[in-house]
């Protein structure tokens, strides 16, 4: 009896010096896995535009996915030519922890974003000149102030498993021509998927909706900087707020780009320097007062940057995908 009870102790001690250290391995593995893990807060912005008492609620916006219209124009509304598509590819929504899908609002303040880190593309170029009533730009499409998150975004998985978007921009050619001074068109019209206009910092704007036709600024991963790629195309649905640096005298943002059809589009700030909402511009996303004649604006709410075109746009930019959705996506 008592053989047998050595053997036991002897079967257990052996259990217990091959066991434990594997306990060991498993927990020592998790830590330095947990401690190589980027904090959230590396994922997350805070603009100042969320920081004062002017403007939308930045924790409470009106996601724009039921704000997407292809009949006529209306305030707040985007305009498009392309309807919804809720085949086409895009993020994961049950992934996604900062909509609020009850009351169809988003918080950008909880909202993930690729961060910066060791990808360098190109320099960002961008060229304006004038020539006759025609205002010509060219742009490389990259950032002229070189700010552009980490792509691809593969290497990040908690963004990846939201957003499969597995692109990496790249430089590309990249002809505007604007008419210098162009007329409001009693017929805005709508906008198209691909670049609607160019910021002055070389990239591309696109319109506010993604390839579903749903709130891509909101529900889409895009880096800290403002812009993500469909394929290698780089570019904003929205104006990021550092670009916003020029203002006029009385504090009214100075053109952070140019759209199709050639009227300008400002920054987040109006006259005396009050943040703009939709409520002070018109269906297509823009006003005109003093001597500054139409213009379109910046919002943090949808849809971003215009609404339609006031104006008759002009087909623009040479080489890049003007009507396709971003590819290769799950």
């Amino acid at each position: 009896m008592k053989n047998n009870q050595n053997v036991k102790k002897y079967i257990i001690l052996g259990l217990a010096v091959a066991v434990i250290p594997m306990v060991l391995g498993i927990i020592i593995n998790q830590t330095i896995s947990n401690q190589n893990t980027p904090a959230p807060s590396i994922f997350m912005i805070t603009p100042e535009l969320c920081e004062d008492e002017e403007g939308p609620n930045c924790t409470e916006l009106r996601l724009g996915d039921d704000f997407l219209t292809t009949t006529f124009p209306a305030k707040g509304y985007l305009y498009s030519c392309v309807d919804r598509n809720p085949n086409a590819p895009g993020a994961t929504e049950n992934k996604i922890t900062w909509i609020n899908f009850n009351n169809k609002t988003w918080n950008l303040l909880e909202k993930l974003w690729l961060p910066p880190g060791t990808f360098n593309p190109e320099t960002g170029t961008y060229s304006e000149t004038i020539s006759e009533d025609i205002r010509m730009i060219d742009t490389n499409n990259l950032p002229v102030d070189g700010k552009i998150g980490d792509w691809p975004m593969t290497k990040y998985p908690l963004l990846s498993e939201i957003d499969g978007n597995p692109g990496t921009p790249s430089e590309k050619t990249l002809s505007f021509s604007f008419p210098l001074h162009p007329q409001e068109s009693p017929d805005p019209s709508c906008t198209p998927l691909g670049p609607i206009g160019v910021t002055k910092n070389g990239v591309a704007i696109f319109n506010a909706a993604d390839g579903r036709g749903e709130d891509a600024a909101a529900r889409e991963i895009v880096d800290i900087f403002g812009g993500h790629p469909a394929m290698n195309t780089y570019h904003y649905h929205f104006i990021p707020e550092r670009i916003d640096n020029e203002f006029l005298d009385d504090g009214h943002s100075g053109i952070v780009g140019y759209i199709n059809d050639g009227f300008p589009i400002h920054g987040y700030r109006g006259e005396n320097g009050i943040e703009i909402s939709n409520e002070d511009l018109d269906i297509c996303h823009g006003h005109k007062h003093g001597d500054l004649g139409y213009h379109y604006h910046a919002t943090i709410e949808y849809p971003y940057t215009i609404g339609c075109y006031r104006g008759t746009p002009i087909s623009n930019a040479l080489e890049a995908p003007q009507n396709e959705p971003p590819r290769n996506r799950r």
